[in-house]
């Protein structure tokens, strides 16, 4: 940043000291974050985030102007709107070894990087949750599963109790790992996981590689017993991944997360930086109450990575500071209760519809009868309501239950970031819909 010191003489002194003054409003929270690495309570002005991303990325060598880049790697852009796309941090995070390890050719990438992990790891120790640390992964929730499992599976088979999410599986698969999968069962209008199941399955198999459990669903799909699982674990021996992709924004899974380390074994916990940061999609945070875990998979990383969804976080996490993040979650209880409230009064004045009784702290579902769920859902889509999901009773993937389910039915969220006037008109919508259009 510019020093008024080298700027004596320009002007009257008491017009330098004015400007001091300024710039040190400026300076000052940037000092204080490099010193404290917290996350701030009052997020930062757009402008004060850019000019602190560019001063770190401009550390890096291919701003350097006298220097001789002759490597493979250079970080050399095409086009100055690709630079600015990642903030100027061209080279990366990152090295072949491990991803969180500074990079020779990147001191102002690695110090960002470095500073959003601590940050990270501070804003989920102040929102509660019972972890040593954490690290950004530049990929989605899928890939952070796979870097999870690749490092700390020991067998070749992972333990899993069925859910409706294709990125898991496809993890497992790409981690060169075979599954055991742990049907569900019908509890009400729940579908849930037995403990009982989990350890049958652990029994049966040859070579427990490890137990991915999952702790966010959509309804009618119960969150999985993990303080249960996190026992059986620490009772065989097996480590223990836990899928949390939308956790963060609510207090019910940092509950269930905590219960688990407390009474067994949890090696990592995986969330999306977009669905609980509100980032643009592409990031995940791996945490746990073991460093040394993270450190491990920090190392099955093959390479460097992009530091566009780290610098994506830092931003988010700056941009919000915790009281602005805090703010979002309470709108998002009060927007759960209003979605709540208007599908129990939609329930009142139809006979085809029911709202099926799933305790969820992010999303509800309705039973329709004489509706295709699925042409429900899809025609919602066209009437502009994007996120409503609708699955028919026999679909075994749709219903996370191998045997299906009682009920067609039509699922609708109200995650972090959703408006009051979103979950109004999303209702209202679904009303006309049900009316014939």
């Amino acid at each position: 940043m510019l020093d008024p010191e080298d700027m004596e003489g320009l002007i009257p002194e008491h017009m330098l000291e004015r400007g001091r003054v300024v710039l040190e409003a400026y300076r000052e929270p940037v000092e204080r974050l490099l010193r404290e690495r917290r996350v701030p309570d009052e997020g930062w002005p757009e402008d004060l985030i850019w000019s602190f991303l560019w001063e770190l990325s401009r550390m890096d060598t291919d701003k350097d102007p006298r220097a001789a880049r002759i490597g493979e790697r250079e970080a050399r852009v095409a086009s100055r709107l690709a630079e600015a796309s990642v903030f100027g941090f061209c080279h990366g995070v990152g090295r072949s070894g491990t991803l969180v390890d500074p990079q020779p050719k990147a001191p102002g990438a690695s110090i960002m990087y470095g500073l959003t992990n601590r940050l990270v790891e501070d804003f989920l120790r102040r929102l509660g949750y019972s972890i040593e640390g954490a690290f950004v992964v530049p990929g989605a929730t899928g890939l952070c599963l796979t870097l999870c499992l690749s490092a700390l599976a020991e067998g070749e088979e992972v333990i899993y109790p069925y859910a409706a999410h294709k990125s898991p599986i496809k993890a497992v698969r790409l981690a060169g790992l075979g599954m055991r999968v742990v049907d569900t069962e019908i509890e009400g209008d729940e579908i849930v996981t037995r403990p009982e199941d989990v350890e049958e399955a652990l029994e049966r198999s040859d070579s427990p590689a490890a137990v991915l459990s999952t702790a966010t669903f959509f309804p009618p799909r119960r969150s999985d017993p993990l303080p249960e699982i996190a026992e059986l674990c620490e009772e065989y021996d097996v480590p223990h991944v836990v899928n949390a992709a939308y956790g963060i924004q609510h207090e019910y899974y940092r509950d269930l997360i905590n219960r688990a380390i407390k009474r067994g074994r949890v090696d990592a916990i995986v969330s999306s930086t977009d669905k609980n940061l509100l980032t643009p999609v592409g990031g995940g945070i791996i945490y746990s109450p073991d460093r040394g875990v993270l450190e491990e998979i920090s190392r099955a990383y093959p390479g460097r990575a992009s530091a566009a969804p780290v610098a994506h976080a830092l931003v988010s996490l700056l941009s919000l500071g915790m009281k602005g993040y805090r703010r979002l979650m309470e709108r998002q209880k009060e927007c759960k209760a209003l979605l709540d409230e208007l599908l129990e009064e939609l329930e009142g004045r139809r006979d085809d519809v029911r709202v099926l009784d799933v305790e969820n702290p992010i999303a509800a579902a309705i039973a329709v009868e004489g509706h295709d769920p699925v042409d429900l859902a899809a025609r919602l889509y066209v009437r502009r309501v994007t996120g409503p999901r609708g699955v028919r009773a026999d679909d075994p993937f749709g219903t996370s239950r191998l045997r299906g389910y009682h009920s067609d039915y039509v699922t609708i969220n109200a995650a972090i970031g959703a408006r009051k006037e979103d979950i109004r008109l999303a209702v209202e919508r679904l009303e006309r819909e049900l009316e014939g259009g």
